[in-house]
């Protein structure tokens, strides 16, 4: 073996540059004084640098490239000396590129693309300053050689002229093998190196005030107020992104609207900071195509990493929107493989089999309504929660339909390892379980919402129609009209009930006030863990509280039926046969049977419920003849109230079917919504009696559901018909258009302010033809009226599940008496719901870059909004901003530029020690603290620079942590997992194997500045190498709880899924390293001391 074999031999996977070259000292060198070399601990720059900082008038020729060492050496060398000439040359990478346009190319114009692509070092910023005065007072003289590309390398001083192959930049100077030849002044070829050099000299172009120009785009010492609004529109305008947006696009394309761009690129922000993302845009703001181009985009930026496997990306989403969601990923060339919910529901079928398969192997699941998969008892969400995908994006106008377990399993779907430390623990128990076993504090509320947040994109109407009027000709549909939500006429209409209908009706809600709720309180009762110990609640408590609410919940069911109408009320009693034996319009109903509470109260009389408490239940719920007892009780109530349903006249659904038959000579489509499907088919009788075309559209019913979808979609032509109104259930409230409908008619009152959103959105939509919209909600007389408390249960959790829980109603809705009650006025709820639809929504989630967006715009606005104008989409314009202010304690604050390669990132320091923040909140928070109208700025003098050092020593340090929270996982758990595998090589004296473990250990725990790898692809490739054990013990485990990256520890360290040595080094291979960090700062705030 030869002595360079050897040397080679040495190298290792993770070997440095320098470490190799420190190893080249085996055979015979040249005097290093007559051909620099970097090698054996020789480095060219102790020869070039030695020579040039003794010069009086150096003449330096040298690649573009070594820019970010030219600047340092200028700022030093420049002040004592008399002349420095720079001649700066080409590259010859870039020449690969080819450039198409009406003026030439220059090669100055190819060397500001490289630089301001690339980015340069905030630690240069003093020296750039000091550059650019010596630029100007003419002490350094700049030419660049056009039209011929330069590539000679030649530094020529009084005492030496060194000529070869090293650049003057970081891998020419100390980094690689050169090869170089140095002749001093008593040797003839020294004045002939000089000779030449001045050749080239004279062949170069002035270059002072463009290198000038270039220095200052690529670093600008600025105002705060600048530097936030620069940063500010790195996340909000998403401009990083657009190149991954516009591949997508055909020319005969229509355009995406500015909004559905912003939020594409505010969605793969949160993908690539967080893991996954909630689009919860309001109704109607064209998630769907938006949806797509955001999955395509996600799919390009896989596949451009090199890391894509097999599998589509997947599309969960209700089967009336399938044909949708199909439509428009083939427009953008996407290649989506959709499933309906009913598919992942119906277990045994073949098709489920191919979902389950298919969700196991995307590495994009998307899904659609995502609020229809909150139950963890239902066999959809499971099944959805055993997906092993990378990217997870869910869609839906309304992410909390029942409150706090809403919180708990959307968490879960975002990805419970992308969930911070403290949420993980507070919640740990509560992710376990089946169901929710009790209410969060408010605290735990709060903490979890604000968690939720972190992963949401959500503009409201009032912010999208804003994006309208700063571009209204941006906004077009198909057709080239243009789009914006219509204005909306909230109106009510009078039932006329009787002064006997009324008087029926406060009999039956007195009657219901006292039913105890038997036919729910059929399981055994038990007090949940969770409620137990320090802080919980006593048996007692938790017993007197659980028979309160079996009390109030039936109740609120007798009202609802009753408002609905009285086939309703008699179907909850009798249940759905009763109802179509006895109501001829019932038979056009084709569900699944419901109701029937007096048919399950005979089943459970004298069946008490299992007592698994420690005290004693009341005789009516242990002892079987009290029960029967109580049973009978309670049956004779429901049979009466059933009696006084009898004598109820038909007026309030005759004053429904005449306001409808006249809204139907001034509407061509009209969508009529109730909660009750046997209530739609009743409609439908008394409609036709009225001449008026109706069809009815529920859940099971596919025909009424196609008609409806297909007469009232976008564009449908109704001039030539006769009025049509769509009886529609709830089932039709969401994932459906039915824009070319005017009105919508609420037959019932909804008790959740969700489901008059989504009853409203169905026609309320951007591209919806009309300007106007009317909804007219039901004046309901007193007795009939819905009711602030039964609003409450409605919202606190799903009622039918909610019956057959162990969980109490909160303490605020059990302690509520019949006359604290206040009846919900409808024109009240029309006003909650277009606020929620303008404001942040009534669940309090905000969007993710609401903070951000309210430091620039609106009331709150730390900086004026024409500021923030000018800035937006002028990226390129100064690469990196620095401002510095006074403040009485250091601080900093950076905004990382977005890329090809990542999205921008926001970093908060409180002080050079502290722990760098990265949260959006927390970072406003921070700089609303420290900015403001008292602000002053500072000089970037000698102590600034070093604390911006210091700062940027940080920076380095935490890019770690700008990873979303699973791929940090992902490195802790690679580090855990190596080290078992690093000594156990170690006790079987396998050292090369220790030593790679070891390396790779040093590479994520302690990595050089210059070698820092791309954090990013070193956690894809782990999670990529432990996907099979990730795989089995999804399919292994009963799905009770998340699956967490440290659950795989054991498989991987003592299991049947430890990694072998060659499958470790072999994903290691071509491991992407990554620019420094401080060279890709788009802005950054420093608080120097007064």
């Amino acid at each position: 073996m030869s002595e360079g074999q050897q040397d080679m031999e040495q190298f290792r996977l993770f070997d440095q540059p320098e470490d190799r070259l420190r190893r080249m000292t085996s055979g015979q060198w040249p005097s290093h004084d007559r051909f620099p070399y970097t090698a054996g601990g020789r480095r060219v720059e102790e020869a070039v640098l030695g020579d040039l900082h003794a010069a009086h008038r150096p003449l330096i020729i040298t690649g573009y490239a070594a820019l970010d060492e030219l600047i340092p050496f200028l700022a030093k060398a420049g002040p004592a000396a008399d002349d420095i000439r720079l001649l700066l040359g080409s590259e010859p990478y870039p020449a690969q590129r080819a450039h198409v346009s009406a003026s030439e190319w220059t090669y100055s114009e190819e060397m500001m693309e490289y630089w301001l692509e690339r980015g340069i070092s905030l630690r240069l910023s003093g020296t750039i300053v000091s550059v650019i005065d010596l630029l100007r007072s003419g002490k350094v003289r700049a030419r660049f050689v056009e039209g011929v590309r330069l590539h000679a390398k030649m530094y020529c001083t009084e005492k030496a002229a060194t000529l070869g192959s090293s650049n003057f930049s970081a891998s020419g100077l100390r980094g690689q093998l050169e090869a170089n030849a140095r002749f001093v002044a008593s040797d003839q070829r020294h004045q002939e190196a000089w000779q030449l050099a001045e050749r080239y000299w004279e062949r170069g172009e002035d270059f002072n005030e463009q290198l000038i120009a270039l220095l200052e785009q690529l670093l600008r010492l600025v105002e705060w107020q600048e530097a936030i609004a620069r940063a500010a529109a790195e996340l909000l305008d998403g401009e990083w992104a657009q190149a991954y947006i516009e591949q997508q696009l055909m020319p005969m394309d229509a355009p995406l609207w500015p909004s559905q761009r912003q939020g594409i690129a505010q969605a793969l922000w949160l993908l690539d900071t967080v893991g996954s993302v909630l689009v919860a845009d309001a109704t109607g703001s064209g998630k769907t195509r938006m949806g797509a181009h955001l999955i395509r985009a996600t799919f390009d930026r896989i596949w451009s990493s090199g890391r894509a496997r097999k599998g589509r990306p997947i599309m969960v989403c209700p089967p009336a929107v399938v044909d949708a969601w199909e439509r428009e990923a083939s427009l953008c060339n996407l290649p989506l493989k959709s499933y309906s919910h009913g598919t992942l529901s119906h277990a045994g079928s073949s098709r489920r089999d191919d979902a389950t398969e298919a969700l196991r192997r995307s590495q994009i699941l998307a899904v659609d309504e995502a609020h229809n998969f909150l139950n963890l008892a239902s066999n959809r969400t499971r099944l959805l929660l055993g997906n092993m995908a990378d990217h997870t994006a869910l869609f839906t106008a309304t992410p909390l339909n029942r409150g706090v377990s809403d919180l708990l399993r959307l968490a879960d779907m975002l990805g419970a390892d992308n969930l911070s430390a403290q949420t993980l623990k507070m919640f740990e128990t509560l992710l376990r379980s089946n169901k929710l076993d009790r209410s969060l504090t408010e605290d735990e509320f709060n903490a979890h919402r604000e968690e939720i947040q972190t992963f949401t994109v959500r503009r409201t109407k009032a912010t999208l129609n804003r994006l309208v009027d700063q571009s209204p000709d941006s906004f077009l549909d198909g057709a080239g009209n243009r789009c914006r939500f219509p204005r909306h006429q909230p109106l009510t209409y009078a039932l006329a009930e009787s002064d006997e209908d009324r008087a029926i009706a406060r009999e039956i809600r007195g009657l219901a006030a006292q039913l105890r709720g038997l036919s729910y309180l059929v399981k055994p009762i038990e007090m949940p863990q969770v409620l137990r110990g320090p802080g919980g609640m006593t048996e007692q408590q938790y017993l007197d509280a659980r028979l309160k609410s079996a009390a109030r919940l039936p109740a609120y069911l007798v009202m609802a039926t009753l408002r609905s109408s009285w086939v309703a009320l008699m179907e909850h009693l009798r249940g759905t046969q009763w109802a179509q034996q006895y109501v001829p319009a019932a038979k056009h109903v084709r569900k699944n049977a419901t109701g029937d509470v007096l048919g399950r109260l005979k089943a459970c009389a004298g069946q008490p419920p299992t007592n698994k408490l420690s005290i004693p239940l009341p005789s009516w719920l242990s002892d079987e003849k009290e029960h029967a007892k109580a049973c009978e009780e309670e049956i004779g109530i429901y049979t009466e109230i059933g009696r006084l349903a009898n004598k109820l006249s038909p007026g309030r659904q005759d004053a429904k079917a005449d306001k409808l038959a006249a809204l139907a000579k001034k509407h061509a489509h009209i969508v009529a919504f109730d909660s009750r499907p046997i209530t739609l088919a009743d409609m439908r009788s008394r409609l036709e009696r009225r001449g008026v075309d109706s069809v009815v559209a529920t859940g099971s019913e596919r025909g009424g559901r196609d008609h409806v979808t297909q007469s009232f979609r976008p564009g449908a032509e109704a001039a030539d018909r006769e009025a049509m109104v769509a009886l529609c259930s709830d089932s039709m409230s969401e994932g459906i258009n039915l824009q070319s409908a005017s009105c919508v008619f609420l037959l019932d009152m909804p008790s959740v302010i969700r489901i008059a959103e989504q009853r409203v959105g169905r026609i309320d939509r951007m591209d919806s033809p009309h300007k106007e919209i009317e909804a007219w909600w039901p004046e309901d007389a007193p007795e009939f009226a819905l009711r602030t408390d039964e609003r409450f249960i409605e919202r606190y959790e799903q009622v039918e599940a909610l019956l057959g829980s162990n969980l109490p109603l909160p303490e605020y809705i059990q302690g509520r008496s019949e006359r604290d009650d206040a009846r919900v006025k409808p024109l009240d709820m029309a006003r909650e719901v277009e606020e929620s639809l303008n404001d942040s929504g009534w669940d309090g989630i905000e969007d993710a870059f609401a903070p951000v967006r309210n430091l620039v715009l609106g009331s709150e606005a730390i900086i004026g909004e024409a500021l923030y104008e000018s800035t937006r989409g002028v990226s390129a314009t100064v690469l990196s901003r620095v401002s510095l202010v006074r403040s009485e304690h250091p601080w900093a604050f950076f905004c990382i530029r977005g890329s090809s390669s990542g999205a921008p990132k926001w970093l908060l320091f409180d002080s050079p020690v502290a722990t760098p923040v990265t949260s959006l909140a927390t970072v406003c928070e921070g700089l609303r603290a420290r900015l403001g109208p008292d602000a002053e700025s500072g000089d970037l003098d000698e102590g600034a620079q070093q604390l911006l050092d210091t700062f940027l020593g940080r920076l380095h340090d935490a890019e770690k942590r700008l990873l979303p929270r699973k791929k940090q996982r992902a490195l802790d758990e690679l580090v855990l997992v190596v080290h078992v595998y690093q000594r156990e090589a170690s006790e079987a004296q396998q050292q090369e194997k220790a030593d790679f473990y070891g390396r790779l250990i040093e590479l994520v725990e302690r990595p050089r500045e210059d070698e820092v790898p791309d954090w990013n692809d070193l956690a894809e490739r782990w999670l990529d190498l432990i996907r099979p054990a990730w795989y089995s013990e999804l399919a292994q485990r009963k799905r009770n709880r998340p699956l967490l990256l440290k659950d795989l520890y054991k498989p991987l360290t003592s299991g049947s899924h430890r990694l072998t040595f060659e499958a470790i080094s072999q994903a290691m291979k071509g491991l992407k390293l990554t620019s420094p960090i401080e060279e890709r700062v788009a802005a950054c705030i420093i608080g120097v001391r007064q």
